[in-house]
């Protein structure tokens, strides 16, 4: 079957438009990924290289309106021309500023591929490709054919491709490629390619790839940074961070590491409107503040734009743009379901009653994140409409619940967070006080981010507040937020493990894989896996002059730029 034929019998169907009104995207998860990353490293993003997860069940993600974060739906708020009008021009230099400054380049070695996809995308073609719906498309796949029992795909490739280094794309280069991800001393790209067994040649135009389970999921995770195909003649180059060979729409110029990196276009590529500025330079800018004044000032054309300045993007002036993609990740108190006191249901439960998510949305997050009290957000398949439990705002009810769980003289728990790292930084605080009214004492400690991620992966701490990134679908989603020691160091029940891995398997009937996956959403949300507190989006702010600042496919669903298709009017 076809590329579309497959995703369909996957199941994956793009995530419905929601009709919420607000919302903000963003780039890793949408906003998610932008606060992650301020710090050159993202929590949810560094964490998930250590996942496995992924998911081709429902490109889940908010596939007709709004755009990368989730379905939430939000406003859009596009102004100028950033919503694909006027004419591009094609010596134009496109300035992107985002949250993460410019990373080594390897696809396969990297800290985390969320934050690097930005710098990657430009350089590397992969089999597939998300792009502007969200769609999962072909790219150097042209298509694919799953087998019966679900457990490989067969997969077409574009003819005529060639490296940046003159040699030919074909199914041998891509097999190296793919077995050097697997096998390399310093990958970490196993983490998400986990499910694969092996690369097999068929033909020079046809490559088999088998799993480990069926995997509905592979098309999906083949059109992230570690999918990157690399030429063969570069695959043992021990300078691949800083000197890059594929077969992407751009070569790179310079590159700054800690700082930005500069791409100009490469002659010759298979698909020209994959080219729309003729330069490319990202740079890094993690203060928010002076990613705004560099906009504001000329400086940068485009932006990422984090969800406590919403506010101050919006009114930048008429010359200027503002797009938010529907929210799909969710900001949330991950808790250690292992650790004393947070190992009961109701203790869990107790917390989310005790929280006023309003009030955290609208003082706090310019009223951009949607309360959220489950896993998914509206539009991916999983999503409930009526969860079982509705947590709302009601310390008596939390109250109660710790007295029944035999703790209603309260207890004492630890609230990790990334020092400095905005909005979580200030939620804390919040989240403190609400406890504080239930007889919670919440001890905040803060560290680097990194550490911080590396210290709760290790079952150090009782709960971290961050973002739960979301990817391409909800299995995916679910997988990688749940079913992954990096993000969920306690122990997930097994009824909704297997509810979630029903969400890989093609052969599954959709009604089959859709009741599965309401199923785990619906014990994450009676269980109280997390604190919820509210979903996410992707927004971007640019000048007028942008065209296509609303159609980066990969910011349908993380807080990450894809600038390929994006260009300066003349």
């Amino acid at each position: 079957m076809h590329s579309k034929d497959a995703a369909s019998s996957a199941s994956a169907r793009p995530p419905k438009p929601s009709p919420e009104p607000p919302a903000l995207p963003q780039a890793c998860s949408p906003q998610d990924f932008a606060d992650n990353t301020s710090r050159h490293l993202a929590h949810s993003e560094m964490m998930e290289i250590q996942m496995m997860g992924k998911t081709s069940r429902a490109i889940a993600l908010a596939m007709a309106s709004a755009l990368v974060v989730a379905a939430c739906g939000g406003s859009t708020d596009s102004g100028g021309k950033g919503d694909g009008g006027g004419d591009v021009d094609k010596n134009g230099t496109l300035r992107f500023g985002f949250t993460v400054p410019a990373m080594p380049l390897d696809p396969h070695t990297t800290v985390t591929d969320t934050g690097q996809y930005a710098f990657v995308a430009p350089l590397y073609d992969r089999l597939t490709q998300i792009t502007d719906g969200p769609k999962l498309e072909p790219m150097l796949a042209t298509k694919w054919e799953f087998a019966p029992d679900g457990k490989s795909a067969t997969f077409t490739l574009r003819e005529g491709v060639t490296f940046s280094d003159g040699a030919e794309l074909d199914a041998e280069a891509v097999k190296k490629s793919l077995d050097r991800a697997l096998t390399h001393p310093k990958t970490t790209a196993p983490t998400k390619l986990n499910m694969i067994e092996s690369v097999e040649v068929v033909s020079p135009t046809e490559v088999k790839i088998s799993t480990k389970r069926p995997a509905a999921d592979l098309p999906y995770t083949l059109a992230g940074s570690y999918g990157s195909i690399i030429s063969p003649k570069a695959l043992d180059n021990p300078d691949l961070d800083v000197k890059p060979v594929g077969s992407g729409p751009y070569v790179l110029k310079e590159i700054k590491l800690g700082e930005s990196a500069t791409y100009t276009r490469r002659e010759g590529y298979w698909d020209p409107k994959a080219q729309q500025a003729k330069t490319i330079v990202i740079r890094g800018i993690a203060d928010d503040n002076a990613r705004l004044n560099a906009l504001r000032s000329g400086q940068i054309d485009m932006m990422i734009s984090k969800v406590g300045q919403a506010n101050q993007a919006k009114k930048l002036g008429e010359n200027f743009g503002f797009h938010s993609y529907p929210a799909a990740a969710t900001y949330a108190l991950q808790v250690n379901v292992d650790h004393e006191n947070l190992d009961q249901v109701k203790v869990r439960q107790a917390l989310n009653w005790a929280i006023d998510r309003d009030a955290i949305n609208d003082s706090l997050l310019n009223g951009q994140c949607r309360p959220n009290n489950q896993p998914l957000t509206q539009g991916f398949d999983g999503f409930l409409e009526d969860p079982p439990v509705a947590y709302d705002y009601d310390p008596a009810k939390a109250k109660t619940l710790l007295a029944e769980a035999g703790v209603s003289d309260g207890f004492k728990m630890q609230l990790l967070v990334g020092a400095g790292l905005s909005p979580q930084d200030k939620m804390a605080p919040v989240l403190q006080a609400q406890f504080k009214e239930i007889g919670v004492d919440a001890e905040i400690v803060e560290q680097d981010l990194a550490q911080a991620s590396g210290n709760y992966s290790k079952s150090d701490f009782d709960s971290y507040l961050q973002t739960r990134v979301a990817g391409p679908s909800s299995a995916i989603t679910l997988q990688k937020n749940f079913d992954n020691p990096a993000t969920f160091p306690g122990t997930l029940p097994a009824e909704i493990l297997k509810s979630i891995n029903k969400g890989f398997d093609p052969s599954v009937e959709e009604a089959t894989a859709l009741k599965a996956l309401e199923s785990a959403s619906a014990a994450i949300n009676e269980q109280a896996l997390d604190v919820f507190i509210c979903a996410l989006p992707t927004q971007v702010a640019y000048s007028d002059k942008v065209v296509g600042a609303d159609t980066m496919g990969q910011s349908y669903f993380q807080g990450i730029p894809d600038l390929r298709y994006v260009g300066i009017a003349d």
